[in-house]
């Protein structure tokens, strides 16, 4: 069942899902010596709280991947941040709900479900084989212990069972597949009339008192924004690297651990013939058994075949149906005692006896793969600025906790952190809540400098990262609020304004009076018609028709049908204008075949299980006392 979840799960299953894995690895990440905040909640479900430090640190995910998805050009602006904001604490809150019925509800996850899900992810494989290093490595280097990562692993199986209980129990009947297959494949014969405002424009005037009576009454639209000026240090890695010397020891010790990493990814293909032995059995039994595979080994050096005698004798009822076949094992990943067997034999050699806490084996050895090891020579470059990374790396850590303290320290002055780190204090240009140059261009900055610790008190800022390993310290040098701006400063723009909403006007009058002489009867083909719009001739289309304007299309399904083949029309607004919709015929499909009634079920069921565990999570939300903070 869980194997096969993430090729089931779309819409809000599908998002939930991956979020928990996403919000799983966002818990951990940036350093808290970044914060510098007391400990707050974000919000409260029951009386679990968010942290504040988890809310931060998934928002710095988001906005992460927010800066994968838009190529580095993040929308901007305080309304898209408050937004995203939402939108993770939204998130984490539904975690916490969803877990909390998970336990209620008495879902479980078993060892051996939980030890084949990771096996199974390709983050921690090498060469396609589950690699232990590699996990380790990958779950400490997001400040977890793999205790911490398998229970919450666990604990997000166990969701995912939950959401799969929902799935089973959508269902769609016949009948409504096939009312929803006459809906999907119905097509309407549609013209339509377009209205242009640009054809009216031109012959547009705006009087001066119009102008005026249009600023006083939305004066509080036109303001010039609050601004403010901000002196700043910055912390940037790749300026430390320029001070890194090579230890040229250092980077030998580094190549010497390449090296035996290497030896120690090897992979060897082996077989088994296994004689279980339990803990309460007694030395009799212990010795019989150990006889018989002690038989078992003459026989296969005398050249009878290892996998017959596996499939017979071997009580791995794993392997045994493959001729004892246990696939690629690396070290590490059987007992110590099979390990070091296997790893000394030479390829297609036997084993002696084995004697593990499963009982008795016979190993053999058929095949190896391994990384080959790439010369001192040709590896320095690469580890040279490896070891450089990792000093930088330690250093900006260690700079990036004083510029904390200092900044934090003496909050009336950068003077000290400048002097401290030998650090240069730049001013920046003016700049908006919405926009900046230089270091404002960040949003990070932008929302910082505006907030009251900076603005109203005159202290420090909290230690600001703009990107990895690139940080900042600012304080207000000049603020300037909100104020009104005059009629001149915006003069042009309420020209453009009302010109804009008069030939708006102008339009749809115009599609009006074309709609009176339609239903009067004349012809949406007529040339006077047509002097001021443009005819589009649809023909037959689907309501998912994806060259039409959506909203004229939804628009065009919403009509009554015509009857007695008279043409029925209809008004409505465009992005450009206005249209007049000539709605000729309605087409219902034939009943639909059992194949086309398949396809539509599995879209349908997909559906509605979206809509059922939307329920379900609105109904949870509304038995849990949820808090939020308001000073997010």
């Amino acid at each position: 069942m869980l194997q096969s979840i993430h090729d089931k799960t779309k819409g809000i299953l599908g998002i939930v899902i991956i979020g928990f894995l996403v919000i799983a690895f966002g818990l951990w990440g940036i350093g808290d010596h970044l914060n510098g905040a007391t400990e707050k909640f974000a919000a409260k479900v029951d009386d679990v709280e968010i942290s504040l430090s988890q809310f931060e640190q998934g928002l710095a995910r988001q906005r992460q991947r927010m800066e994968q998805m838009f190529q580095g050009k993040v929308p901007e602006g305080l309304a898209f941040e408050q937004r995203m904001k939402h939108q993770v604490l939204e998130q984490l809150i539904t975690r916490q709900v969803m877990q909390k019925m998970v336990i209620d509800e008495g879902y479980r996850v078993a060892d051996v479900v939980l030890a084949e899900r990771i096996k199974g992810m390709k983050a921690f494989n090498q060469n396609g084989a589950f690699d232990k290093k590699s996990y380790q490595s990958a779950v400490a280097s997001q400040g977890m212990t793999v205790r911490e990562f398998e229970s919450l692993f666990r604990n997000d199986l166990a969701v995912q069972q939950m959401q799969e209980a929902v799935t089973r129990s959508a269902f769609i009947g016949k009948a409504e597949l096939n009312i929803l297959n006459k809906l999907k494949e119905q097509t309407r014969d549609i013209n339509y009339l377009q209205f242009e405002d640009s054809y009216f424009l031109p012959k547009i005037s705006v009087t001066e008192d119009e102008i005026k009576a249009y600023f006083d009454a939305n004066r509080s639209r036109y303001m010039h924004p609050e601004a403010i000026t901000v002196s700043y240090v910055e912390l940037i890695g790749q300026q430390l690297a320029k001070d890194v010397a090579v230890d040229e020891e250092a980077v030998r010790k580094l190549y010497d651990s390449y090296a035996t990493n290497i030896s120690l990814k090897e992979q060897r293909k082996a077989q088994h013939i296994l004689l279980t032995v339990a803990l309460d059995e007694d030395d009799a039994t212990k010795k019989e058994k150990q006889e018989k595979i002690e038989l078992l080994l003459q026989r296969i050096n005398k050249g009878e075949s290892f996998e017959a005698i596996a499939k017979e004798f071997s009580q791995d009822t794993g392997s045994a149906p493959k001729g004892g076949d246990l696939g690629w094992v690396g070290k590490g990943m059987m007992l110590p005692e099979f390990d070091d067997a296997l790893f000394k034999l030479q390829k297609d050699q036997v084993s002696k006896v084995v004697k593990s806490s499963f009982g008795y084996h016979i190993i053999r050895f058929t095949d190896v793969r391994s990384e080959k090891v790439v010369s001192f020579e040709d590896k320095k470059p690469e580890l040279v600025k490896r070891y450089k990374e990792q000093l930088v790396e330690n250093s900006f850590y260690e700079k990036s906790e004083l510029m904390a303290t200092l900044a934090y320290e003496n909050d009336q002055s950068l003077q000290e952190v400048a002097d401290e780190l030998g650090l240069e204090i730049k001013t920046s240009k003016s700049f908006t809540r919405q926009q900046g140059q230089g270091i404002a261009a960040n949003n990070n900055v932008r929302i910082a400098a505006f907030k009251a610790n900076v603005v109203s008190d005159n202290r420090n800022s909290d230690i600001i990262e703009l990107e990895k390993n690139h940080v900042v310290v600012l304080r207000m040098e000049s603020h300037t609020e909100a104020k009104p701006k005059s009629i001149d400063d915006v003069k042009q723009f309420i020209e453009v304004t009302l010109k804009g909403e008069k030939s708006k006007e102008k339009t749809m009058a115009a599609a009006l009076e074309a709609l009176a002489k339609l239903e009067g009867g004349t012809s949406i083909e007529d040339e006077h018609l047509q002097a001021l719009a443009k005819l589009n001739k649809l023909g037959p289309v689907k309501r998912d028709n994806m060259t039409v304007e959506q909203t004229l299309l939804n628009h065009a399904f919403s009509m009554s049908k015509p009857v007695d083949n008279k043409p029925v029309y209809k008004v409505v607004e465009t992005h450009d204008g206005a249209a007049v919709i000539e709605l000729k015929s309605v087409t219902v499909p034939d009943v639909a075949t059992q194949e086309q009634l398949d396809v539509l079920s599995k879209q349908s069921v997909s559906d509605q299980a979206n809509r059922d565990m939307g329920v379900v999570l609105g109904y949870l939300k509304t038995k849990s006392k949820i808090v939020r903070s308001e000073n997010l």
